[in-house]
Protein backbone atom coordinates (compact mmCIF):
# COMPACT_ATOMS: atom_id res chain seq x y z
CA UNK A 1 0.00 0.00 0.00
CA UNK A 2 1.19 3.46 -0.39
CA UNK A 3 1.14 6.21 2.00
CA UNK A 4 -2.46 7.06 2.32
CA UNK A 5 -2.26 10.86 3.90
CA UNK A 6 -0.80 12.16 0.38
CA UNK A 7 -3.61 10.53 -1.58
CA UNK A 8 -6.23 13.83 -0.75
CA UNK A 9 -3.69 16.36 -2.31
CA UNK A 10 -3.17 14.26 -5.13
CA UNK A 11 -7.15 14.13 -5.66
CA UNK A 12 -7.45 17.44 -5.26
CA UNK A 13 -5.24 18.90 -7.56
CA UNK A 14 -6.20 16.33 -10.06
CA UNK A 15 -9.65 17.26 -9.39
CA UNK A 16 -9.31 21.24 -9.53
CA UNK A 17 -6.12 21.19 -12.07
CA UNK A 18 -4.35 23.05 -9.91
CA UNK A 19 -1.98 22.86 -6.96
CA UNK A 20 -3.03 26.26 -5.70
CA UNK A 21 -6.57 25.66 -5.75
CA UNK A 22 -5.95 22.01 -3.81
CA UNK A 23 -4.42 24.18 -1.61
CA UNK A 24 -7.04 26.69 -0.99
CA UNK A 25 -9.43 24.04 -0.65
CA UNK A 26 -7.37 21.77 1.89
CA UNK A 27 -5.94 24.80 4.11
CA UNK A 28 -2.26 24.00 3.15
CA UNK A 29 0.36 25.76 1.33
CA UNK A 30 1.17 25.13 -2.31
CA UNK A 31 4.97 23.89 -1.19
CA UNK A 32 3.24 21.12 1.37
CA UNK A 33 0.71 19.81 -1.52
CA UNK A 34 3.75 19.76 -3.76
CA UNK A 35 5.50 17.61 -1.11
CA UNK A 36 3.00 15.71 -0.49
CA UNK A 37 2.50 14.32 -4.12
CA UNK A 38 6.26 14.30 -4.60
CA UNK A 39 6.32 11.74 -1.75
CA UNK A 40 3.40 9.54 -3.13
CA UNK A 41 4.91 9.36 -6.18
CA UNK A 42 8.89 8.53 -4.64
CA UNK A 43 6.78 5.59 -2.33
CA UNK A 44 5.53 4.07 -5.90
CA UNK A 45 8.58 4.70 -7.69
CA UNK A 46 6.50 6.50 -10.40
CA UNK A 47 5.52 9.11 -11.69
CA UNK A 48 2.11 10.31 -11.47
CA UNK A 49 1.69 13.99 -12.94
CA UNK A 50 2.90 15.76 -16.23
CA UNK A 51 4.15 18.72 -15.05
CA UNK A 52 5.36 19.92 -18.52
CA UNK A 53 1.86 19.78 -19.87
CA UNK A 54 -0.45 22.99 -19.27
CA UNK A 55 -2.76 22.32 -17.73
CA UNK A 56 -1.52 20.21 -15.10
CA UNK A 57 -1.58 16.79 -17.33
CA UNK A 58 -1.60 13.06 -15.85
CA UNK A 59 0.40 10.33 -16.54
CA UNK A 60 -0.61 6.85 -17.48
CA UNK A 61 -0.19 5.89 -13.71
CA UNK A 62 -1.75 8.89 -12.61
CA UNK A 63 -5.12 8.62 -14.89
CA UNK A 64 -5.30 4.91 -13.59
CA UNK A 65 -4.29 5.82 -9.55
CA UNK A 66 -7.24 8.78 -9.98
CA UNK A 67 -9.58 6.63 -11.12
CA UNK A 68 -9.32 4.30 -8.33
CA UNK A 69 -8.83 7.08 -5.86
CA UNK A 70 -12.20 9.04 -6.72
CA UNK A 71 -13.82 5.75 -6.71
CA UNK A 72 -12.82 5.32 -2.84
CA UNK A 73 -13.45 8.91 -2.39
CA UNK A 74 -16.70 8.15 -3.46
CA UNK A 75 -17.40 4.90 -1.58
CA UNK A 76 -15.91 7.16 2.35
CA UNK A 77 -18.55 10.06 1.40
CA UNK A 78 -21.31 7.80 0.59
CA UNK A 79 -20.71 6.04 3.61
CA UNK A 80 -20.66 8.65 5.63
CA UNK A 81 -23.92 9.90 4.07
CA UNK A 82 -25.32 6.95 5.73
CA UNK A 83 -23.77 7.53 9.10
CA UNK A 84 -25.26 11.17 9.00
CA UNK A 85 -28.34 11.28 7.15
CA UNK A 86 -29.72 14.87 6.60
CA UNK A 87 -32.59 15.15 9.40
CA UNK A 88 -35.62 15.28 7.70
CA UNK A 89 -34.54 14.52 4.14
CA UNK A 90 -35.29 11.82 2.32
CA UNK A 91 -33.06 9.28 0.87
CA UNK A 92 -32.68 6.63 -1.75
CA UNK A 93 -30.18 4.08 -2.25
CA UNK A 94 -28.42 3.35 -5.96
CA UNK A 95 -26.70 0.07 -6.95
CA UNK A 96 -24.57 0.82 -9.94
CA UNK A 97 -21.55 -0.50 -11.92
CA UNK A 98 -18.94 1.37 -10.76
CA UNK A 99 -18.19 2.58 -14.63
CA UNK A 100 -21.43 3.24 -15.26
CA UNK A 101 -21.10 5.29 -12.18
CA UNK A 102 -17.71 7.11 -12.40
CA UNK A 103 -18.25 7.63 -16.45
CA UNK A 104 -22.09 8.56 -16.26
CA UNK A 105 -23.74 8.96 -13.47
CA UNK A 106 -20.96 10.91 -11.23
CA UNK A 107 -20.72 13.83 -13.43
CA UNK A 108 -23.86 14.19 -13.93
CA UNK A 109 -25.22 14.01 -9.97
CA UNK A 110 -24.96 18.62 -9.58
CA UNK A 111 -28.12 18.16 -11.48
CA UNK A 112 -29.58 15.98 -9.80
CA UNK A 113 -28.98 17.43 -6.48
CA UNK A 114 -29.80 20.67 -8.16
CA UNK A 115 -33.25 19.74 -8.78
CA UNK A 116 -34.01 17.40 -5.61
CA UNK A 117 -32.26 19.19 -3.28
CA UNK A 118 -34.37 17.27 -0.46
CA UNK A 119 -33.25 13.41 -1.81
CA UNK A 120 -30.06 12.55 -0.23
CA UNK A 121 -28.40 9.53 -2.91
CA UNK A 122 -26.08 6.72 -1.70
CA UNK A 123 -24.52 4.76 -4.04
CA UNK A 124 -23.81 1.22 -3.68
CA UNK A 125 -21.18 -0.51 -6.31
CA UNK A 126 -22.82 -3.59 -7.91
CA UNK A 127 -19.80 -6.33 -8.96
CA UNK A 128 -20.34 -9.21 -11.52
CA UNK A 129 -24.29 -9.36 -11.38
CA UNK A 130 -26.97 -6.82 -10.47
CA UNK A 131 -28.65 -10.06 -8.75
CA UNK A 132 -25.84 -10.07 -6.10
CA UNK A 133 -26.43 -7.01 -4.43
CA UNK A 134 -29.34 -6.97 -1.12
CA UNK A 135 -28.65 -3.44 0.06
CA UNK A 136 -30.91 -1.15 -3.21
CA UNK A 137 -33.84 0.76 -4.13
CA UNK A 138 -32.79 0.70 -6.94
CA UNK A 139 -30.11 -1.32 -9.04
CA UNK A 140 -29.07 -0.56 -12.46
CA UNK A 141 -28.03 -2.41 -15.80
CA UNK A 142 -26.82 -1.80 -18.88
CA UNK A 143 -25.44 -5.45 -20.12
CA UNK A 144 -28.28 -6.39 -22.40
CA UNK A 145 -25.24 -8.66 -24.23
CA UNK A 146 -25.44 -10.99 -20.81
CA UNK A 147 -28.83 -11.66 -20.22
CA UNK A 148 -32.25 -11.28 -21.44
CA UNK A 149 -35.11 -9.29 -19.29
CA UNK A 150 -36.33 -11.70 -16.61
CA UNK A 151 -40.21 -12.46 -16.86
CA UNK A 152 -41.09 -12.15 -13.25
CA UNK A 153 -39.36 -8.95 -11.79
CA UNK A 154 -40.68 -5.91 -12.25
CA UNK A 155 -38.13 -3.19 -14.22
CA UNK A 156 -38.33 0.40 -15.70
CA UNK A 157 -36.91 0.97 -19.16
CA UNK A 158 -34.49 3.98 -18.49
CA UNK A 159 -33.36 3.88 -22.49
CA UNK A 160 -31.29 2.13 -25.79
CA UNK A 161 -27.99 1.10 -25.32
CA UNK A 162 -25.48 0.84 -28.13
CA UNK A 163 -22.10 -1.43 -27.97
CA UNK A 164 -19.06 -0.79 -29.88
CA UNK A 165 -15.71 -2.31 -30.32
CA UNK A 166 -13.63 1.01 -29.96
CA UNK A 167 -9.73 1.81 -29.74
CA UNK A 168 -7.27 4.89 -30.66
CA UNK A 169 -7.24 6.24 -34.54
CA UNK A 170 -3.73 5.47 -34.63
CA UNK A 171 -4.26 1.92 -33.50
CA UNK A 172 -3.46 -1.00 -35.91
CA UNK A 173 -6.23 -3.34 -36.55
CA UNK A 174 -7.45 -4.87 -39.80
CA UNK A 175 -11.53 -5.80 -40.50
CA UNK A 176 -11.95 -9.46 -42.44
CA UNK A 177 -14.83 -10.37 -43.36
CA UNK A 178 -16.84 -8.21 -41.46
CA UNK A 179 -14.88 -8.59 -37.72
CA UNK A 180 -12.31 -6.28 -36.84
CA UNK A 181 -8.92 -8.01 -36.10
CA UNK A 182 -6.34 -6.21 -33.95
CA UNK A 183 -3.52 -7.63 -32.01
CA UNK A 184 -4.70 -7.38 -27.77
CA UNK A 185 -8.46 -6.43 -26.53
CA UNK A 186 -8.69 -5.01 -22.94
CA UNK A 187 -11.44 -6.20 -20.87
CA UNK A 188 -12.15 -5.64 -17.11
CA UNK A 189 -12.45 -7.63 -14.49
CA UNK A 190 -16.22 -7.83 -14.45
CA UNK A 191 -16.05 -8.22 -18.51
CA UNK A 192 -19.24 -7.42 -20.43
CA UNK A 193 -20.84 -11.16 -20.55
CA UNK A 194 -21.97 -12.17 -23.47
CA UNK A 195 -25.11 -14.72 -24.25
CA UNK A 196 -25.21 -17.20 -27.26
CA UNK A 197 -26.62 -15.21 -29.44
CA UNK A 198 -24.43 -12.81 -29.27
CA UNK A 199 -21.27 -14.93 -29.22
CA UNK A 200 -20.17 -14.50 -32.71
CA UNK A 201 -21.66 -10.71 -33.23
CA UNK A 202 -18.84 -9.36 -35.60
CA UNK A 203 -19.61 -5.39 -33.97
CA UNK A 204 -18.72 -7.13 -30.31
CA UNK A 205 -16.45 -10.19 -30.44
CA UNK A 206 -12.98 -9.33 -32.31
CA UNK A 207 -10.38 -11.45 -33.38
CA UNK A 208 -7.32 -11.00 -31.53
CA UNK A 209 -4.02 -12.80 -30.43
CA UNK A 210 -3.89 -11.60 -26.58
CA UNK A 211 -5.73 -9.91 -24.14
CA UNK A 212 -5.00 -7.49 -20.95
CA UNK A 213 -7.08 -7.44 -18.04
CA UNK A 214 -8.09 -4.15 -16.18
CA UNK A 215 -9.81 -3.79 -12.60
CA UNK A 216 -12.83 -1.47 -14.61
CA UNK A 217 -13.91 -0.77 -17.84
CA UNK A 218 -13.24 2.67 -17.25
CA UNK A 219 -9.70 1.61 -16.98
CA UNK A 220 -9.90 -0.32 -20.01
CA UNK A 221 -11.29 3.17 -22.13
CA UNK A 222 -8.65 4.69 -20.75
CA UNK A 223 -5.87 2.08 -22.06
CA UNK A 224 -7.52 2.21 -25.57
CA UNK A 225 -7.22 5.86 -25.77
CA UNK A 226 -3.65 5.64 -25.08
CA UNK A 227 -3.23 3.53 -27.62
CA UNK A 228 -3.04 0.33 -25.96
CA UNK A 229 -5.65 -2.32 -28.02
CA UNK A 230 -9.37 -2.25 -28.77
CA UNK A 231 -12.36 -3.00 -26.22
CA UNK A 232 -16.17 -3.44 -26.29
CA UNK A 233 -18.21 -0.50 -24.36
CA UNK A 234 -21.29 0.51 -23.82
CA UNK A 235 -20.65 4.06 -25.71
CA UNK A 236 -22.25 5.99 -22.98
CA UNK A 237 -19.34 4.99 -20.66
CA UNK A 238 -17.07 6.48 -23.74
CA UNK A 239 -19.40 9.27 -25.06
CA UNK A 240 -16.57 12.01 -24.61
CA UNK A 241 -13.82 10.38 -26.33
CA UNK A 242 -16.03 8.74 -29.29
CA UNK A 243 -17.40 12.41 -29.62
CA UNK A 244 -14.12 14.63 -29.71
CA UNK A 245 -11.94 11.71 -32.05
CA UNK A 246 -9.71 10.11 -29.50
CA UNK A 247 -11.23 7.22 -29.60
CA UNK A 248 -13.31 5.56 -33.04
CA UNK A 249 -15.65 2.91 -33.57
CA UNK A 250 -14.27 1.22 -36.76
CA UNK A 251 -17.50 -1.36 -37.27
CA UNK A 252 -20.16 0.91 -35.89
CA UNK A 253 -23.04 0.16 -32.97
CA UNK A 254 -24.68 -2.21 -31.97
CA UNK A 255 -28.43 -0.67 -30.62
CA UNK A 256 -30.37 -2.91 -27.88
CA UNK A 257 -33.45 -1.13 -27.69
CA UNK A 258 -34.98 -0.46 -24.02
CA UNK A 259 -31.34 -2.19 -23.44
CA UNK A 260 -31.17 0.21 -20.22
CA UNK A 261 -32.95 -0.34 -17.06
CA UNK A 262 -33.75 -0.39 -13.42
CA UNK A 263 -34.63 -2.90 -11.28
CA UNK A 264 -36.87 -1.61 -7.99
CA UNK A 265 -35.99 -4.02 -4.83
CA UNK A 266 -38.87 -6.12 -5.05
CA UNK A 267 -39.46 -6.21 -1.15
CA UNK A 268 -39.25 -3.02 -0.82
CA UNK A 269 -42.73 -0.42 -1.08
CA UNK A 270 -41.60 2.40 -3.15
CA UNK A 271 -40.90 5.45 -1.96
CA UNK A 272 -41.22 9.17 -3.17
CA UNK A 273 -37.37 9.23 -3.31
CA UNK A 274 -37.27 6.19 -5.50
CA UNK A 275 -40.10 7.66 -7.58
CA UNK A 276 -37.92 11.04 -7.99
CA UNK A 277 -34.69 9.19 -8.90
CA UNK A 278 -36.25 7.05 -11.49
CA UNK A 279 -37.93 9.82 -13.32
CA UNK A 280 -34.71 12.02 -13.13
CA UNK A 281 -32.52 8.97 -14.28
CA UNK A 282 -34.46 8.37 -17.13
CA UNK A 283 -34.58 11.99 -18.55
CA UNK A 284 -31.00 11.71 -17.96
CA UNK A 285 -30.74 8.68 -20.44
CA UNK A 286 -32.96 10.37 -22.91
CA UNK A 287 -31.13 13.43 -22.92
CA UNK A 288 -27.66 11.30 -24.13
CA UNK A 289 -29.17 10.43 -27.06
CA UNK A 290 -28.44 11.03 -30.13
CA UNK A 291 -24.93 10.08 -29.44
CA UNK A 292 -22.19 11.28 -31.38
CA UNK A 293 -19.04 9.04 -32.87
CA UNK A 294 -16.55 10.99 -34.40
CA UNK A 295 -18.68 13.88 -35.14
CA UNK A 296 -21.58 11.12 -36.59
CA UNK A 297 -24.84 10.81 -34.80
CA UNK A 298 -25.68 7.18 -33.51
Amino acid sequence: MPPLSPLPAFEATVRLGSMTLAAEELGRTHSAISRQIKALEEALGLQLLDRGAAPLGLTAAGKALYATTRMAFEAFDSCMGQLRPAQGGEIVTLAIGSSLATRWLVPRLPRFYAAHPEVSMRLTMVGASIFEVEDYDIVTSWNRLGYNLPDDQVYHVLGDVAFALVCAPGYRFRVEAGRLSAETQLIGNFPITIQPSYRDHPLVVPMVARSLTFPHTHMCIEAAVGGLGVTLVETRLAQPELADGRLIAPLGVLTIKDGLVAFPHPRREPKAATRKLLAWLKAEAAADYPQTINGNSL
